[in-house]
């Protein structure tokens, strides 16, 4: 059987995410296929590598990444802390499994998705796609919200060139596993409310698709709250959920 993983985008709250990795990989499920968005991207880079065991240190003791709070770079929040801690992983896989993530390409004030496959690019063209993939606009304003901000942002060509984060256009990428034929796909969302794209049910019958979701919803400023005892307090949540799933049956 082939098992395709798709893990969304949500900034992080992506700790709850990798606390159901990490009880899956406990168990001994592995995946033939990966896609990834935003921080399930970077989640993902851990599993492509074989350093579940990192990815659960790297939430775990997440202050040493948050205690400084966000750090805005070049209107974007800063994700390069997370990048070099990938940068400094080993890759422990023997066999390279196809790893897509996505990121928004801007020009001429237009978003337009870009979708690669990161086991056909170089090492460092695939951490640079991962940065693409999981890097926020950001330009703090007393008048707009993050996303209204945005949107004149874009209009006024502020974003032009910039490569930003795929979550703004798609946060589940699993177009591509549908077109590498998977029999089933585990999606992992941090939206409590997820429901499957029709165009999956299309595609796949119903117990062939497994959404794992928290039991409740997170805040609106859950994205950004890199707190230690957030993300350690979700990253567990993650992995008791993850104790129930029967995802070979």
């Amino acid at each position: 059987m082939k098992i395709g993983l798709c893990l969304a985008g949500g900034g992080a709250k992506g700790a709850f995410q990798a606390g159901v990795i990490y009880g899956l990989y406990e168990r001994g499920l592995d995946f033939d296929l990966i896609s990834g968005t935003s921080i399930g991207a970077i989640n993902g880079y851990y599993i492509y590598t074989k350093n579940v065991n990192k990815l659960k240190e790297m939430w775990i003791n997440i202050q040493t990444i948050g205690e400084n709070g966000v750090k805005i770079v070049d209107n974007t929040v800063d994700n390069s802390l997370a990048i070099d801690l990938l940068s400094k992983l080993e890759d422990n896989s023997k066999i390279k499994k196809n790893f897509y993530v996505n990121y928004i390409q801007i020009d001429n004030s237009r978003m337009n998705e870009v979708v690669v496959d990161i086991s056909k690019e170089s090492y460092e063209q695939g951490l640079d796609s991962i940065k693409y993939s999981s890097l926020l606009p950001f330009r703090p304003s007393k008048d707009l919200s993050p996303s209204e901000q945005f949107k004149k942002d874009l209009i006024d060509g502020i974003y032009n060139g910039y490569k930003l984060d795929g979550g703004m256009i798609n946060n589940t990428l699993l177009k591509p596993l549908i077109d590498e034929k998977v029999d089933k796909i585990v999606l992992i969302t941090m939206n409590k409310d997820f429901e499957v794209p029709d165009y999956v049910k299309q595609s796949y019958k119903e117990e062939n698709i497994i959404v794992v979701k928290p039991n409740i919803e997170f805040s609106k400023n859950a994205t950004l709250n890199f707190e230690g005892e957030f993300c350690k307090q979700i990253f567990n949540e993650g992995y008791e959920i993850s104790k129930s799933l029967n995802i070979l049956g």
